[in-house]
């Protein structure tokens, strides 16, 4: 890419953000680059104001998911009515509230519920409005390489994220940190003021965006979506925990993060060019057993350093998983083309309902067991790494005029 020779620093960066897929990944570096301050260690801080209990914690986060999956709906009602921008743009104030309820979670127990519905309503706005934006705009014959592309856009920042959270958190603590996170979030919005609405009509009823779970024809899919968010599930709140209690010091956890997501990020822009090719489900196939077998590894943890090399070796073998899968969740999605945003909000539905009832099962259990280990959960995660194989090929492109002809309702009703 070449820059024009005239010009301020403002024309070369308007130059640089013509693009909406470049807009995006902008949006999207930035935003992870203030959730990764504060994603590890988020857990950790709701575990510690339970005063470390694990069935408390896991009972928050188990809410927090099912208002997510309930607003779904509702997200992609938003999602046609003020665009994906819009939507996105309006997600980042809702973080910032959640973390101000954070903040002053200690001066009042109202603001936990406070702190719930301000994180899914944030969930809510952000997630459909990105999958759909990037479904729309990657490229065909180059899905695989931009998949890989924004895992990377999404973990590269994230890199420096955890080590630099850990680092304010030794210094000064968890108020700065939220404080951080939160002017990170209102710089992320910045270059969606570049970006042209895109708005979708989302015609699905709560009634048939539910009933999508439950068909025949969706079991396969269904199972493999609702394997990979409880996968991610297990991955983003139970595993930091766990951490925590092996790496007490959060500067510790921050760098052991960090440097796990270095080999990731690298391995990903490989794994985004083999999913461009036919041999992605392959590498999707090898990637789910190899995760699986790293959650495995997991449970051995002992000392700092065996984290050190268990997580990397899981995080590499996650984006084997990840990128071929993210291929073919988003090739499906644009080859459905008007109906992606039924089935990105099918996915976010399954997903989130799916941890709902997950993280109250784990919450029960750990009440009933309190002195169950906590790593027995990495069996789980193990399980659940394998399903990320049924996710299978996309479906054929339906033709313009078979579609012109084909009866409304019933297409609405159709499988995925």
């Amino acid at each position: 890419m070449t820059f024009p020779v005239n010009g301020n620093l403002y024309q070369h960066f308007t130059y640089f953000l013509k693009g909406d897929i470049s807009k995006l990944y902008m949006t999207i570096a930035i935003r992870n680059l203030a959730m990764g301050m504060v994603g590890i260690f988020t857990p950790v801080y709701i575990f510690l104001y339970y005063h470390n209990s694990f069935a408390l914690t896991a009972l928050y986060f188990g809410l927090m998911f099912g208002l997510y999956g309930m607003f779904a709906v509702f997200g992609g009602r938003l999602l046609g009515r003020f665009g994906a921008e819009k939507c996105m743009f309006a997600s980042s104030f809702f973080f910032i509230a959640h973390f101000l309820s954070l903040f002053f979670i200690e001066t009042s127990s109202l603001l936990v519920p406070a702190s719930l519905l301000t994180a899914a309503l944030g969930l809510t706005l952000f997630w459909p409005a990105f999958h759909t934006e990037f479904a729309r705009f990657s490229s065909q014959e180059r899905r695989g390489s931009e998949a890989g592309r924004v895992n990377v856009a999404m973990i590269m920042p994230t890199i420096l994220a955890p080590a630099l959270g850990g680092v304010l958190l030794m210094f000064f603590g968890f108020p700065v940190l939220f404080i951080a996170a939160s002017l990170l979030l209102l710089a992320s919005v910045i270059p969606l003021f570049y970006a042209a609405d895109h708005h979708e009509v989302y015609t699905d009823s709560f009634k048939v965006a539910w009933g999508r779970i439950f068909r025949k024809e969706n079991r396969a899919v269904s199972t493999s979506l609702l394997s990979e968010g409880l996968e991610i599930g297990v991955s983003g709140y139970v595993w930091p925990v766990f951490l925590f209690l092996v790496a007490p010091q959060f500067s510790e956890m921050g760098f052991i993060t960090s440097i796990a997501l270095v080999g990731s990020s690298l391995f990903m822009l490989y794994a985004g060019r083999v999913s461009d090719t036919q041999r992605r489900t392959g590498l999707l196939n090898i990637g789910a057993i190899w995760t699986s077998l790293a959650w495995v590894l997991r449970y051995f943890i002992a000392t700092p350093f065996s984290a050190l090399l268990t997580n990397t070796n899981y995080e590499i073998a996650r984006a084997a998983s990840s990128v071929p899968y993210r291929t073919l969740f988003y090739e499906r999605a644009a080859l459905l083309r008007e109906e992606a945003d039924e089935f990105i909000i099918y996915f976010e539905v399954v997903s989130n309902m799916g941890r709902f009832f997950f993280f109250s099962g784990l919450a029960a259990i750990f009440w009933l067991f309190p002195l169950l280990p906590l790593q027995t959960t990495f069996f789980l995660g193990a399980l659940f790494s394998l399903g990320l194989m049924l996710l299978g090929n996309p479906p054929k492109l339906r033709l313009p005029h078979a579609q012109k002809y084909e009866n409304p309702a019933k297409r609405r009703q159709r499988d995925f």
